[in-house]
């Protein structure tokens, strides 16, 4: 035991270079390795809407008729936007439990809405011009950095 204490106090004496650049080699992967992880760990920003069986519209906490749905959408994330400069990543329609199919297209024909609404304030705020009236480089670069307005499905 004795003898091999002193083996590692000889190769600290005669190795202190590099044992701390392979210290430090080897906490620069640790830490890059747990930044990746962290970073695909960490999902986006989501709007979660549920339909439950009875017809009835959640978000989070709160509850929302299907005629108040479009302008809800359209406030979360023009608020997002104004607060942050960001906006969410997506909005997500989950059925919760067996709704009527028309009561769960008619959500998700609010949710359109509500996102053409949130588009339409969002070009008057940047362009002082709706969607269709900005030119083509203007209508990609709201496209490239908002995609959650021009998403189609809610799965």
């Amino acid at each position: 035991m004795k003898l091999l204490l002193q083996r590692h106090i000889s190769l600290l004496t005669h190795y202190p270079k590099t044992l701390g650049y392979m210290f430090i080699f080897f906490t620069f992967l640790l830490f890059a390795n747990n930044k990746t992880n962290a970073s695909a760990s960490f999902p986006g920003k989501i709007i979660t809407i549920k339909v439950n069986t009875a017809g009835i519209i959640s978000v989070g906490r709160d509850t929302i008729s299907s005629d108040d749905l479009a302008l809800y959408i359209r406030e979360r994330l023009f608020k997002s936007y104004t607060g942050t400069g960001k906006m969410y990543d997506a909005i997500k329609l989950i059925k919760d439990g067996e709704p009527e199919n028309v009561v769960f297209e008619i959500a998700r024909k609010e949710v359109v809405n509500g996102q053409k609404k949130a588009l339409n304030e969002l070009c008057l705020e940047k362009y002082k011009r709706l969607f269709e009236d900005i030119n083509s480089r203007q209508q990609q670069k709201l496209k490239k950095n908002f995609p959650v307005l021009f998403q189609t499905t809610y799965d």
